[in-house]
């Protein structure tokens, strides 16, 4: 605050007495000389009122800027706090991931050791050959019973091989593009080793033979009956993914997109997840 000059006000007040006693000077010279003093005594006062109001804004503006620099060291305070937190979940992230995949190794694994345990036992009995006598007598049996319009295919029409056998015949001839073959042999395989770990697999790809040959209506009745029986099994984000590409070549544009939906919603990590949020957009223009 600046001090105030009272000599100098004492300076004037003598001056004023003076003039009043000086000879020859007008009483309306005087007044004039006093009203002036008291304007410039009336603004000074004002610059120094507005001097200290000005001098108390700067220091609440200091406070404020105090309390702002407080609350930035608050912020970086807990910025740093959450990004290690977010550290420390990315890190279990990947924990949980590794360990997922560890079980996963485990499983395989374990289906392995179990197709070898059936590879080593007699998987599937083989009828005996019968006497010619036998053989009519039971065509003689046959004969008196009423005709059933479904069959299933004789047990004995599935070669006497390992059920790895079966299958892997049943993927090469998928894999030569003998998609009919390839049908007939996984689900010989499903009919006859439906414990398998493979069953489902088998079934995948019979989807897949079918859509190979475009027939995207038998592909979506397909992918639907693995969705419905194997809701956890290793084929099933696959088939989520290839019933909705079936739908979209059938032209059913938002049963296709729901279906993209459901699998990023189920299995988000898969990488059919991320082909799903692709065709999504694709279809959506978003």
């Amino acid at each position: 605050m600046l001090k105030k000059p009272s000599g100098f006000l004492i300076f004037l007040s003598v001056l004023l007495g003076a003039w009043s006693q000086a000879p020859g000077q007008s009483k309306k010279v005087q007044e004039l000389i006093y009203d002036d003093l008291q304007l410039i005594k009336k603004q000074f006062l004002a610059l120094e009122e507005k001097l200290d109001r000005t001098t108390g804004e700067v220091q609440t503006l200091k406070e404020q800027l105090r309390d702002l620099q407080a609350q930035v060291k608050l912020l970086a305070s807990e910025q740093a706090g959450i990004q290690g937190e977010l550290r420390k979940i990315t890190a279990q992230n990947q924990f949980f991931l590794e360990k997922l995949e560890s079980l996963s190794q485990q499983l395989n694994k374990i289906s392995e050791d179990l197709l070898v345990l059936k590879q080593s036992a007699p998987a599937v009995p083989v009828q005996e050959p019968v006497k010619k006598e036998a053989q009519d007598s039971k065509q003689a049996q046959d004969a008196k019973k009423p005709e059933i319009s479904e069959k299933k295919p004789p047990v004995s029409a599935v070669p006497n091989i390992s059920p790895q056998e079966v299958y892997n015949m049943a993927y090469a001839d998928y894999l030569d593009g003998n998609f009919d073959l390839a049908i007939d042999g996984f689900r010989t395989y499903r009919e006859h080793f439906s414990d398998s770990p493979l069953a489902d697999n088998a079934l995948y790809w019979i989807g897949e033979c079918y859509f190979s040959q475009k027939k995207f209506d038998e592909a979506v009745n397909v992918f639907n009956d693995l969705i419905m029986n194997y809701p956890q099994g290793d084929k099933t984000a696959a088939a989520f993914l290839k019933k909705g590409l079936s739908l979209v070549d059938l032209g059913k544009k938002d049963e296709a997109i729901s279906v993209f939906k459901l699998l990023v919603g189920k299995f988000p990590l898969e990488n059919e997840a991320k082909i799903a949020q692709q065709k999504i957009k694709e279809l959506t223009g978003k």
